[in-house]
């Protein structure tokens, strides 16, 4: 029988990792199997499970049986990126949300949070970042990686920790919204081109996370949640889909830059 996830700890057991993995297979409604010294592709054999997460002493890893791909949360770009704001640089993301002391941000797409965690940073405790996670084990493992991960920065630790994931859709979400619940909402989908030199990084994302294209539905619906602006971030070669691009006021990005947000201010 093929069991979609089962959850498992690090060789070394503790009471801690012990405690931490039970709670994940509540959370995720999963089996939790005990390691007992095997390795994990004994443990993929053994269950026949499709995916193994494993709860290690400072970290969640996801493993896929069919592509080997290996899953856990790291800062991604936001280290470099978040040092150049603290030390009073620029940045095209933080200049196309331009945020404002209290205001919230809804990031629909939280994936490893860079941009949410560079939009927490902006509003400095201030005002409110929510992020969304479709998939429940990426939005557990972001989240606990949210919580514990220490850069060698305070004020990026901290903004690390004021971010709120919530395991959701968008595009129920959305739905489920008031009108002007947020000043900005922010989208970073999936599109068919990869940007170059950044496969190392999101490629566990193809894998694991969720492939719906952005939709002009899902687009418009966020107009109406938005106070004030949606963005869009998008490689710098490929449009928006259908009539978003005509929604479009103003885009942020260098000359050169691979990577475009598209604005649409309401």
């Amino acid at each position: 029988m093929i069991t979609p996830l089962v959850i498992t700890t690090a060789a070394k057991l503790t009471p801690t990792l012990e405690h931490i993995a039970s709670e994940m297979s509540a959370q995720l409604d999963a089996p939790l199997i005990s390691r007992m010294g095997r390795s994990l592709p004994d443990i993929f054999e053994v269950t026949g499970a499709e995916r193994l997460l494993v709860v290690g002493s400072d970290h969640l890893r996801l493993y896929d049986r069919t592509t080997g791909a290996e899953y856990f949360y790291h800062p991604n770009m936001f280290l470099s990126r978040g040092s150049v704001v603290l030390s009073g640089g620029s940045d095209h993301f933080l200049s196309a949300v331009d945020l404002n002391p209290g205001d919230r941000l809804l990031d629909c797409t939280l994936g490893f949070a860079s941009e949410s965690a560079l939009a927490s940073l902006a509003l400095d405790g201030t005002g409110k970042v929510v992020g969304l996670e479709s998939e429940p084990v990426l939005a557990a493992i972001t989240r606990r990686g949210l919580q514990t991960f220490i850069l060698r920065s305070a004020p990026l630790t901290a903004a690390l920790r004021r971010i709120e994931v919530v395991t959701a859709d968008y595009r129920t979400y959305l739905k489920n919204c008031e009108s002007h619940a947020f000043d900005v909402v922010y989208f970073d989908p999936f599109f068919d081109e990869r940007l170059s030199g950044s496969e190392a990084s999101v490629s566990p994302l193809f894998v694991f996370g969720n492939p719906a294209p952005l939709s002009p539905e899902a687009v418009d619906e966020a107009r109406r949640v938005a106070r004030r602006c949606v963005v869009i971030k998008h490689p710098g070669s490929t449009e928006l889909p259908g009539p978003i691009t005509e929604w479009v006021t103003k885009t942020q990005g260098g000359r050169k830059s691979r990577v475009i947000y598209s604005v649409i201010e309401n």
